[in-house]
């Protein structure tokens, strides 16, 4: 059974790998979750692409037993400032072999006209808790 309980000091990092359809160059990026302490339906969205870091406060709403949407916005940015990250922990075996807990899909564009477009594959890979185990040794 699924259940996207995280704690407030939960850091999430969701690999973002970009969709071979979209029209725009684009880097290996990835984007960080913390869920806020304040309210669970909350999260900041930390984007890092290289040395650039875009941040905002997003909306998370679980689906179902098994998804999670995150909406939210990037304030600064001009084009595709509008997104949505839909992540499920429905993995192919493949994925699963591979270390991912949950896939899904990031799509950017606009609300306002309700234009959006898949620009990358998201994955969340599970802890490797052999390293994490070393690191605090």
């Amino acid at each position: 059974m699924f259940s996207f309980n995280v704690e407030a000091s939960d850091i999430l990092k969701v690999l973002l790998f970009p969709e071979e359809g979209w029209a725009r160059s684009a880097s290996s990026s990835y984007w960080t979750l913390q869920p806020c302490w304040w309210r669970r339906s909350r999260c900041k969205v930390v984007e890092v692409a290289g040395t650039r870091r875009h941040s905002t406060q997003a909306r998370m709403v679980v689906s179902g037993v098994n998804a999670v949407y995150i909406v939210g916005t990037f304030k600064h940015l001009g084009t595709d400032a509008d997104f949505k990250l839909y992540l499920t922990t429905n993995v192919t075996q493949a994925d699963f072999n591979m270390g991912y807990t949950m896939t899904g899909t990031l799509e950017r564009g606009s609300r306002s006209t309700n234009t959006f477009q898949m620009t990358h594959f998201a994955v969340l890979r599970r802890c490797d808790h052999e390293s994490h185990h070393l690191k605090n040794a």
